[in-house]
């Protein structure tokens, strides 16, 4: 009787085994098509666009003195920013997660490298990853309310690995003339429209002294008030289909005049 037992326990354990690998390899090539598909759609959707930037000057000097840099973005703009930024070797935190398999898959074919973890699942791992990059010369480009939002709430990692690396955060936002959001997805992800001219704003550097409770608030609020600026002084530019982000006080002004906070 004990050796039918474990007869059965066995064959049951390796047939589990097999259905493993079978949904493993199964989600392996699901991730992969989605990923093709999708850098198909952007390419497709970015390639006559017009880029226009705007205070890219302060990035530029940080990189001519190479100094280390941390770009923060919204991850609704990401479709314009992965044409931009496209053969960057820019280093990028991915979540764990299913979605996080194909939008890894979907940013190495943009030419753009990987460190997979999150808050979550394997944050430590992570972030010791992307230390590890930026003393080889890495740029780093987080999105700093992925990956599942809320909308435009900046999370403490990217102002904790800017405090550790003593990496300044550069925030950058984006809109384009012509446009579409998708309204279904959380973060209102932004399509520019064939032939649209794209504006590409920079912030000014935004340095996080330690990592003590109260300096990574302090850096956490200056940095989502200076993006939230951004991203409505980007919108002032082209005010056609322009998406308000959550209500926040800021103090910007209108490109080429000098910023208060950013």
């Amino acid at each position: 009787m004990n050796i039918v037992v474990l007869i059965f326990l066995g064959t049951s354990s390796k047939e589990h085994r097999v259905q493993d690998e079978i949904n493993e390899w199964t989600q392996m090539i699901r991730a992969r098509i989605l990923a093709r598909i999708a850098w198909l759609l952007v390419n497709i959707l970015n390639r006559f666009v017009r880029v226009r930037f705007v205070n890219k000057e302060s990035s530029d000097r940080l990189a001519s003195n190479e100094e280390k840099i941390i770009y923060a973005f919204f991850h609704g703009d990401m479709v314009p920013l992965l044409h931009i930024y496209r053969n960057s070797g820019f280093l990028i935190p991915v979540s764990e997660s299913r979605d996080g398999e194909i939008m890894a898959r979907l940013l190495k074919n943009f030419g753009l490298d990987v460190v997979r973890g999150s808050s979550k699942r394997k944050g430590h791992k992570a972030l010791l990853e992307l230390i590890s990059g930026m003393k080889r010369g890495k740029t780093v480009a987080v999105s700093v309310d992925g990956p599942r939002g809320p909308l435009h709430e900046v999370k403490p990692g990217v102002v904790f690995l800017a405090g550790l690396s003593k990496a300044p955060i550069v925030p950058v936002a984006v809109s384009a003339k012509r446009f579409r959001i998708v309204e279904k997805s959380w973060d209102r992800l932004l399509i520019p429209a064939p032939f649209a001219e794209v504006i590409l704003l920079y912030g000014e550097p935004i340095y996080v002294n330690g990592t003590s409770d109260a300096e990574i608030l302090s850096a956490r609020r200056k940095l989502e008030t200076c993006m939230h600026g951004l991203k409505r002084e980007a919108q002032i530019v082209f005010p056609r289909r322009a998406v308000e982000p959550p209500s926040i006080e800021v103090s910007y002004q209108l490109p080429g005049q000098s910023r208060k906070q950013c």
